[in-house]
């Protein structure tokens, strides 16, 4: 395999993923980032590694709670009215995508790599990568019967496919009482995703990028990419806004929510990546909980990460990638009261807002662009970098290589995931 120089044009999750891959493959790599390595949403998230949970936002409940979304601040999905002509084109794919065909086949598209998600971050892990801090097994509680065994049911079909193990029988009541003590006594059933597994986003982001830098990348902190130029270049700017080019054999954009405005600068048209930004803050608690806790009806996650308590929610659009807006955190604090008992909801702290990279049928950009063999986007992975993270940077390697793409001894089909769809 020749080795190349690969410029990387974002140091977030998938840009510090592709690195790692493409740093042991014995390749030169150079990551351009503006603000620093882990930006955007690499560390404020869940922490969930989740082979069963990998599927497209997009479906027909989804849909519904879009329309909430536009004429309610109280919702866990939120979309700024002022915004909705810039995001209508968004918003009218995620609509066709929600349909039942749009939704399998999303789903069975993704599920690609769903046996590859727990083995690529092991091998990181191997490589002495921090993947400390979280656990196995998630606890997913509704208190909406219907919901509940619709959840339920969803995940055995998605284990009997072979996209992650089968759930564990639903637990109600006192029996879930006794299995989660801390759960509020609202909450009536749940049941166990026995094969998830969680770590902390901040060590583990930390230990990556510590890592990257270690192999011999050229970390190149303070640049703003603008686009691409001639052959495998980025133009960019620096602090003081003096022009920088970046050379190399290949690009790999993975800008996250800055993805569209980089490629359209450069004259690619490619499906839209938009900022769907999330909401996380640590919360003192009298008593930890045992497990991830995933509340499904009300919206968020409760994750124990390293003795702390962490909770993660909302779907926000507005257009503004890293904007905080002060009454989301109250709409998850609510959301969160109501799930878990003992905790000090009046002194949050660590709160973080981030912009998930989202496209409207769920699926990430993976490819290369037509036309630019010398071009590698992989950006757009909605909810799920964590996940598809580490597996991702190994498809970039396979493509800078030109190998053929397996996930699990199959090839994999990127047919889905192509820049422009």
């Amino acid at each position: 395999m020749k080795k190349q120089h690969v410029v990387i044009v974002g140091g977030g999750l998938i840009g510090l993923s592709s690195a790692y891959a493409l740093l042991r493959d014995g390749h030169q790599v150079t990551i351009i980032e503006r603000d620093h390595l882990g930006a955007g949403a690499a560390t404020g998230n869940a922490g969930e590694l989740t082979p069963q949970q990998v599927a497209p936002l997009a479906s027909p409940n989804t849909a519904l709670d879009v329309m909430r979304g536009v004429f309610t601040r109280s919702s866990y999905l939120s979309i700024d009215a002022l915004r909705l002509p810039a995001l209508a084109g968004f918003g009218l794919g995620f609509i066709r995508a929600s349909g039942k065909r749009g939704t399998a086949r999303g789903s069975a598209a993704l599920a690609q790599f769903s046996g590859e998600i727990l083995p690529a971050m092991h091998r990181m892990a191997a490589d002495g990568i921090d993947i400390s801090g979280g656990g196995e097994g998630y606890l997913m509680t509704c208190s909406e019967e219907g919901a509940l065994q619709a959840a339920h049911a969803g995940y055995q079909r998605r284990a009997d496919l072979g996209w992650g193990e089968a759930p564990g029988r639903i637990l109600r009541d006192a029996e879930l009482a006794a299995h989660e003590p801390t759960l509020d006594p609202g909450v009536t059933g749940g049941f166990m995703l026995p094969a998830e597994f969680s770590l902390d986003p901040v060590t583990f982001v930390a230990s990556l990028a510590e890592h990257v830098r270690a192999a011999g990348s050229d970390v190149r902190i303070g640049l703003t990419a603008e686009r691409l130029g001639a052959g495998a270049s980025v133009e960019c700017r620096n602090e003081v806004s003096e022009p920088v080019t970046i050379t190399g054999d290949r690009v790999v954009v993975a800008a996250g929510a800055w993805t569209t405005p980089f490629l359209k600068r450069s004259g690619i048209r490619s499906t839209a990546v938009v900022s769907g930004k999330g909401y996380s803050f640590t919360v003192p608690v009298e008593t930890m909980p045992s497990t991830l806790i995933h509340a499904m009806d009300r919206h968020c996650v409760a994750i124990p990460m390293h003795g702390r308590l962490r909770i993660v929610g909302m779907m926000e659009f507005d257009q503004r990638p890293t904007r905080m807006n002060r009454d989301r955190f109250d709409v998850l604090t609510r959301a969160a009261a109501g799930l878990i008992t003992g905790g000090d909801w009046e002194n949050r702290t660590d709160e973080w807002v981030g912009p998930r990279p989202m496209t409207a049928d769920g699926m990430p950009l993976l490819g290369r662009v037509p036309g630019r063999a010398d071009v590698i986007v992989a950006s757009g992975h909605n909810m799920h970098g964590l996940s598809l993270g580490p597996v991702t940077g190994e498809v970039v390697a396979d493509l800078v290589a030109n190998r053929v793409t397996q996930v699990k001894g199959k090839n994999l089909d990127l047919t889905p995931f192509a820049v422009r769809r």
